[in-house]
Order: C-alpha cells, then structure tokens, then sequence
C-alpha cells in the first residue's frame, strides 16, 4: 500500500515537471511557419534572437494636415491664449507693455467698444491717483514740477453741477434759450479742420434735442465755450489749481459718442466730469518726435495719428511713444499738464464735462 502511493506520487511529480518543461518550452518557442498563433495563450512575452521580449504595442498611426494644426493654434491663440492675457493685464499689470499687446491684437477696431461702449471694460486709468487732501506745494512738487498727470477720485462730487446736470429738465430751465456755438460734423470726429466741420450757432434747448434724432444726418459737440447761461453758477473752480495758477479759460464740453483728433494745449488742465465718462490716451509732450504732428494737412498741435487704434504701417514711429491711458468717470477730475498729447472719448449716451485751463509757467 505505502509502496503504491509512493509509486503515484513519483509518477504525478514527473508528470508535473514534464508539463512544466513543456509549458515553458512551448512559451519559449516562437510558432512555426505558417502556423496559426495560439489564440487561447495570453503570454505576455514574444521570442526574438533567441531572447524573451515584451510584445511590442500597436498604435494606430493619427496624421493632421496642415489647415488642422493651423486651426487648432489658431483657435487656442484667440479663444484661450489672448483672453487669459486680456484678463491678466486688466486686473494685474495696467500700464505695462502687455496691456499694449492687448490693445492691439485683441481690441483693435474693436478697441473703440471699449472706449464708447455703455458698459466699457473695467478700464484701468494708467495714471496715479492724487490725493485730495495734499497741499499746492505737494500737488506742485509731486506733478506739476515733473509734468505728471493725475486723477483726482471723487473731486468734483461736492459740487453742485455733479447732482444738477444729469437732468436735462434742469438743463433747459436754466440755459435752453441761450445761443451756443457747437461743431457739427456728418460723424463723430472732431476738430475745427477737418472735411464737413462747422461752426454752428442754434438754442442750447435745441442742441439737446438733436440727439434723439435717430439715424441723424449732422452729430453736434459743444466745446471750448464757456458753460451756457447761468451754469457758471453750479461750478466750483479745483482750488488747488486756483493756488497755483491764474485761470485762462473755463470751458464746457458736452457731446454724445465723440472722439477728438489728437492735440495738445499749452496750458495746463483740469478736466472735470459731471456726466457719462471721458477715456483720454495720452503721450508726454517729449514724446512729440513720435506722432508725425503737423504733417498731412494738420496744423502743429495736431496729429492724424489715431491714439486709440494707431495704424503702425503708416506711421511706424508711433510705436516707441508710450500712450497712457486715463478713465475719467462721473465725479472725477484729471490734471493733463501743459503741452501733453491727448484724445478724447466721450461716453456714447451723454457726457459732460469741464475743462478749466491756467496759464503755465513752464
């Protein structure tokens, strides 16, 4: 019996090791010839040279054409790529030369949404901000003296104009039947100079009342008079200014939706706004040798330049002026130093605005 069972074991352990040479020699042999391969196996191992190998893995090949590879590098440069970018330098960098590359590929034509739209982007002021409560000698010392422009938040919300003019109703009350002398041109753009302008005297009632007119033939701008009638009275005159300088010349400037030609002045400004916004993109008066003033037609203190969307190809100088840009909302007030370029854009609903020039003594 004891001798049986040892017999059995002896006979089913060289059973096993047979099997197990057979089962090794046939994963270590590669199929014959025209053999089929045997499916049922799941070895992970292939022979080659004699060696065990790992299978080599199939892949299916992908080829992109040309227009594909374009299309993806272009919808991820301007769906994804110059968004991140647009947000990046609205909220983190202003004023620096990334906000630039914005402006020019993203905005381009389109950068005039931002600049008359309702509701612009958050349009970051390029300037510093000044303290309202610093002294003349402060003010003098920290901008005058280094020609630096500033806004002044909130300066202007004190006075009486800032509550009163938002009502036309007010506005006609007090001044509809003075006669104002305003531009009116076939578009948008003003300056005294150019094709269609004109000097046009009509009730100041009157000139409120053209801009209901829908799909209207002439746009208007009053600017560079004085207020009309007895709106002096609503102003207060920025007596930082007043402490520094002698006055030249307040003016009023009303319009809906304009854009001025690039020019400068040789006084120094204080802008105020008392309804809608004002967007100004400025250059230093140094950066004069830039921005071709006085060629094609314009007088000296002009330029054909669009601050706004400058065409490089035509004026390629341009691109070494540094533009600023200056956000001026309602109730705010900017100082724009003698002889510094400036563009003016108004909100396109309505917007008021008082300029008080001085005399420099730069």
């Amino acid at each position: 019996m004891a001798k049986n069972k040892a017999n059995k074991a002896a006979s089913a352990g060289s059973t096993a090791a047979a099997g197990t040479e057979t089962i090794s020699a046939s994963a270590a042999q590669p199929p014959a010839a025209g053999a089929s391969p045997n499916t049922s196996s799941k070895s992970k191992y292939n022979m080659k040279d004699g060696k065990i190998v790992a299978p080599e893995e199939e892949y299916e090949e992908v080829n992109f054409s040309l227009s594909e590879v374009m299309t993806f590098f272009i919808k991820f440069y301007f769906f994804f790529f110059l968004p991140v970018l647009a947000i990046y330098q609205e909220t983190s960098i202003p004023g620096q030369s990334i906000n630039k590359l914005i402006r020019r590929h993203v905005y381009g034509q389109g950068y005039m949404v931002d600049y008359l739209g309702e509701n612009p982007l958050p349009f970051t002021s390029e300037v510093p901000e000044c303290n309202i409560t610093m002294t003349p000698k402060e003010f003098y010392n920290g901008y005058v003296k280094t020609h630096t422009p500033c806004l002044w938040r909130n300066y202007a919300k004190s006075q009486k104009a800032y509550h009163l003019w938002k009502n036309e109703t007010y506005l006609k009350e007090t001044a509809g039947d003075e006669i104002i002398w305003a531009e009116r041109q076939t578009n948008n753009r003003f300056a005294y100079f150019t094709d269609g302008a004109k000097r046009v005297y009509l009730p100041y009632s009157e000139f409120l009342e053209a801009f209901k007119i829908e799909n209207r033939t002439y746009h208007y701008y009053y600017s560079f008079a004085e207020p009309p009638g007895k709106l002096n009275e609503d102003l207060e005159l920025p007596s930082i200014m007043e402490a520094l300088f002698d006055i030249s010349k307040v003016t009023y400037w009303h319009g809906f939706g304009t854009l001025t030609r690039p020019h400068t002045d040789a006084m120094e400004n204080m802008m105020c706004v008392y309804e809608g916004y004002k967007n100004f993109s400025i250059v230093a008066a140094e950066g004069r040798k830039w921005i071709y003033s006085g060629t094609e037609g314009y007088p000296d203190n002009y330029s054909p330049i669009e601050f706004v969307w400058p065409d490089y190809k035509t004026y390629p100088m341009f691109e070494r002026a540094v533009v600023k840009t200056i956000h001026i909302k309602a109730g705010d007030c900017a100082y724009i130093p003698a002889y510094y370029w400036h563009q003016v854009a108004s909100s396109p609903s309505v917007s008021i605005g008082v300029a008080t020039f001085f005399k420099t003594y730069h």
